[in-house]
């Protein structure tokens, strides 16, 4: 990560804060957001709730059995109504 201060910093933030954050530079276009961290971890999550720890435990089993679907199974398996 790179830090930004003083004057480029006035700068970026202008940018992030206008209705339109995406700029031009030399031909090429980049959208600038803020990402903010998280005030929890994954573990965090987890271990507050069991019902995620189980869904992720069990997709832990899945896989170590072979369990896999690729996308398109699963875009068929939702249009047949069976997800």
């Amino acid at each position: 990560m790179r830090k930004i201060e003083g004057q480029m910093a006035e700068v970026m933030k202008e940018i992030i804060s206008d209705d339109d954050p995406v700029v031009e530079i030399e031909g090429k276009e980049y959208y600038l957001s803020v990402m903010e961290k998280p005030e929890t971890t994954v573990a965090n999550d987890v271990e507050a709730d069991p019902e995620l720890k189980q869904k992720l435990l069990q997709a832990k089993t899945d896989i170590l059995n072979g369990k896999t679907y690729t996308t398109e199974e699963v875009v068929e398996m939702i249009d047949q109504g069976e997800l």
